[in-house]
């Protein structure tokens, strides 16, 4: 008799947060064959997840179902408008366009909703399982570090405001000592933003909630590994929520698979420029999908590259090349290569990358440690100053670029940052760091490790619900 048991997954459709949901859906439906998963996103990120090409190859068990995005009907509907106002238009909406789905999902299956597993920014995830009574199970996809401090979000606010414990002058230059865990950050690794209440903007009103709602949740499912955070931070988190997962960051294999010839889904042919260079001499720049350089920073970021000779490959989106000092490509063409995309990951394992110079994306900063690369750090938003200080103090394993190893780039700071981890001594010793920690997480990541034991506690949570 097949199973009654429906899980349907909602995606917060922007910036990486589908694709590790993505992943652990497939995962979980190869661990769970008689439980049936609807996923839930918008038809242009289900688009790029999953390619109607290969939608085939898709467990039976998986059905994907697109939800209404927010954006007028017609061509070029979000062209006009800067990816954070799309996020807001799209919240304004979602809860009514996930409801409308989650209907069409269960008249399909023939079977309720169970229940519910979604990206932890779906905050309203949790009232619809509390008004269809199944349970909530929700998805954190940044950093363990980032959501700490959202939950102590109070906290903070005091801190901000120099009314804690007696008053804290100068609060931005203060360390967070007084969040279990989080003694390594201070108060400017928070964006501001999120601290200002009320707020205008959906993400900063959604990430202040996350405090009262996650502890609602059955449980809180980590992307990311118990190893790589700091034990007194897991530990806090443990005795706020009802149960806390580690399941490994969802992009990420540990080790990494063997490279596939270069010719293998890389359509902009960047494995084949690498496989002609010397082994750890390469620097790879990429920022991301929303996070983007001041032309300013990208000129000087040029700039060093050329000076210091350093072979370079870089992902870089075409409106951003108008910003290239004059003659740079020309002068640069046998030095670096640009490219529109690049397969990340694999160019991270690729044996000539030496150096990545990257926003701190949470998934991009642990795409670099499977790939033993240290990394030169340019935070943007979100989560990126904290991962970037934990990458640079708390593992030892990259440096900065501005005042201090923070701030914006400049033609000074990217040169001795690019001196210090492809050629001086420092690199050598971040590479020996960043291989120990890669070994760690390998081991977690492998059979009997820590990551198998938190998902197979989450394959019978949704089993049971």
């Amino acid at each position: 008799m097949a199973s009654e048991k429906h899980v349907a997954v909602l995606a917060f459709p922007f910036t990486s947060h589908p694709l590790p949901l993505a992943n652990l859906l497939h995962k979980l439906a190869e661990a769970a064959p008689d439980v049936h998963f609807s996923f839930l996103s918008t038809a242009k990120s289900n688009g790029d997840v999953f390619p109607p090409s290969s939608r085939a190859e898709l467990p039976p068990n998986v059905w994907i179902y697109d939800v209404n995005d927010g954006l007028p009907a017609g061509g070029h509907r979000a062209m006009k408008l800067h990816p954070l106002e799309q996020v807001d238009v799209f919240l304004k909406q979602a809860q009514e366009s996930f409801r409308a789905a989650l209907d069409a999902a269960e008249r399909d299956a023939r079977k309720k909703v169970s229940c519910l597993l979604s990206d932890a920014f779906l905050v309203f995830a949790c009232e619809i399982a509390e008004q269809t009574r199944v349970p909530w199970v929700t998805f954190w996809v940044a950093s363990p570090c980032f959501l700490s401090a959202c939950i102590h979000i109070d906290v903070l606010g005091q801190l901000r405001h120099g009314t804690s414990r007696g008053g804290v002058p100068e609060a931005d230059d203060k360390a967070l000592e007084m969040v279990p865990g989080l003694s390594l950050f201070r108060m400017s690794d928070f964006p501001d933003v999120i601290l200002q209440d009320p707020n205008p903007k959906m993400v900063p009103n959604l990430l202040r909630q996350m405090g009262h709602v996650l502890p609602r949740a059955a449980a809180v499912v980590m992307n990311s590994f118990e190893e790589a955070n700091p034990a007194l931070l897991v530990a806090d988190l443990k005795s706020k929520l009802k149960i806390l997962l580690h399941v490994g960051c969802l992009t990420v294999q540990f080790p990494p698979p063997s490279l596939l010839p270069s010719a293998a889904s890389d359509h902009t042919a960047c494995l084949a420029w690498l496989d002609a260079r010397d082994p750890r001499t390469v620097a790879y720049i990429c920022f991301g999908t929303i996070a983007m350089p001041s032309p300013g920073e990208v000129a000087a970021l040029a700039e060093a590259l050329e000076s210091t000779g350093t072979p370079f490959l870089w992902s870089l989106k075409e409106h951003m090349m108008v910003h290239m000092p004059e003659g740079f490509l020309e002068r640069t063409g046998a030095q670096g290569k640009i490219a529109p995309w690049a397969p990340q990951s694999r160019v991270l394992s690729h044996p000539a990358c030496g150096a990545h110079v990257t926003h701190c994306g949470y998934n991009s900063v642990f795409e670099s440690v499977a790939g033993g690369v240290p990394m030169i750090c340019m935070p943007s938003w979100a989560d990126n100053a904290m991962n970037a200080r934990m990458v640079k103090e708390g593992w030892g394993i990259g440096v900065g670029v501005g005042v201090e190893g923070g701030g914006a780039i400049t033609k000074s700071g990217m040169t001795k940052a690019l001196e210090a981890v492809l050629r001086g001594e420092e690199g050598k010793e971040m590479r020996k760091k960043v291989g120990e920690l890669r070994a760690r997480l390998a081991e977690a990541a492998g059979p009997g490790g820590s990551v198998e034991a938190d998902f197979k506690v989450l394959v019978e949570l949704i089993s049971a619900a």
